[in-house]
């Protein structure tokens, strides 16, 4: 029996047993479609890690307050009153790959109020340079300025989501709101940033000048963190070691002391988010695997029974000189068949069902070659490991017994 004659014949009984084929499709469709869905997201979770380390900048570091700072503390205040303004004026000053710095401070769930309507928001106190090194300016209205700094004016740039919870169609530049029990003036609107790199709205913010926050507003004299950018990111690890160092003896922290500060590079960041990201993928990748094992069960179950019902059909073509072989490659054809088929389907309503996921619930997904070629191969692997115990079955029948 030549390869072209199997495949038609396997192609040719699976036509004749429409819904048994379809039946076994059945568990092949929904773990392709699973593992579809999984990759695709995977994949557009790995652009969201690379999305948000470019946000957070290749270049950059972060010195925050307190020691053992993680990701999801990184917009938390952290306790620590050690980290000063002339800190942050020492560092730009003294290490010369330090192209700038930004230093905030930041109090989280403030209440905002204009008029009847309220909302609450973190607030950030900033300085100018805060939009060159965050490379986040204004849409609308004018920064925060050196004057502005200098008068602890009251004055405030908004994000979208504070304008659009607190002004609706209402044009905001110029309009008093209040931070608490302080009036301010909105001076400009922020660029939209959407999620940082810890997963907050950076979109729900509200900044002011930081003498503003730290007289006026939170009456503190310490800050929660500094953004350092460099000129070259090859300088990366040599300047950690020297704001560490610094940080050290500025604080007169003895040998053996902890740390009251924590250093956050690029790199962090990015094993950081690929963990979060990366334990749910797991999950998700736990549940199609068995998804498309208990599809691999069914269809070894069901082409067992075939094999039992086709009996004759398997002792007439041993009789007339079929060898052992070539049954186990026509049963081998079918499983191979129904799985590829199950796959395609899979792939396509995966693919369709990850792009619908990605809008309902606005999560990144990126349906790619690779999601495809995963669904191919592993719909082929089940093929293959599901029909070899019912194709031995078939091939070790005795032709005579079969023909009885």
């Amino acid at each position: 029996m030549k390869t072209k004659r199997i495949i038609l014949s396997a192609l040719k009984s699976l036509g004749k047993n429409k819904l048994r084929s379809f039946l076994m499709m059945i568990g092949i469709i929904i773990g392709i479609i699973a593992l579809t869905i999984i990759v695709s997201v995977g994949f557009g979770a790995k652009g969201l890690v690379m999305e948000r380390v470019n946000k957070f900048g290749t270049e950059s570091l972060m010195v925050f307050a307190g020691g053992g700072v993680q990701l999801s503390q990184m917009n938390a205040n952290q306790g620590s009153t050690t980290l000063k303004a002339e800190d942050a004026e020492y560092l730009e000053r003294e290490i010369s790959e330090i192209d700038g710095v930004a230093p905030f401070s930041r109090k989280g769930n403030s209440e905002l109020k204009y008029f009847e309507k309220s909302h609450s928001s973190a607030v950030f106190g900033i300085t100018p340079a805060y939009a060159m090194i965050w490379n986040w300016d204004v849409t609308e209205g004018d920064f925060i300025t050196d004057e502005d700094m200098n008068t602890l004016n009251r004055v405030c740039l908004i994000g979208p989501t504070v304008q659009k919870e607190l002004f609706g169609d209402t044009y905001p530049i110029g309009e008093q709101i209040r931070i608490g029990n302080i009036q301010f003036e909105v001076k400009g609107i922020l660029e939209a940033k959407g999620t940082s790199p810890g997963g907050g709205d950076m979109d729900n913010r509200i900044m002011i000048p930081l003498t503003t926050f730290m007289r006026r507003v939170a009456n503190i004299d310490y800050l929660s963190g500094v953004k350092v950018l460099l000129h070259n990111p090859k300088d990366i690890d040599v300047t950690v070691d020297k704001i560490s160092q610094i940080l050290r003896e500025r604080h007169s922290l003895a040998e053996g002391v902890p740390n009251d500060f924590t250093v956050i590079t690029p790199t962090e960041v990015t094993k950081m988010a690929e963990k979060v990201s990366g334990t749910f993928n797991i999950f998700l990748a736990l549940l199609a695997g068995l998804s498309l094992i208990t599809g691999g069960f069914v269809i070894t179950n069901i082409m067992t029974i075939s094999v039992n019902e086709r009996k004759k059909e398997i002792g007439l073509r041993k009789a007339v000189g079929a060898s052992s072989k070539k049954i186990v490659a026509q049963f081998l054809v079918e499983a191979l068949a129904v799985t590829i088929s199950g796959g395609i389907i899979g792939i396509v309503l995966g693919g369709a069902g990850a792009i619908i996921l990605g809008i309902v619930m606005q999560m990144p997904v990126s349906v790619s070659w690779e999601s495809i070629l995963v669904g191919v191969v592993s719909s082929s692997a089940v093929g293959i490991f599901a029909g070899i115990q019912p194709a031995k079955k078939a091939a070790r029948l005795n032709p005579i017994e079969a023909l009885k």
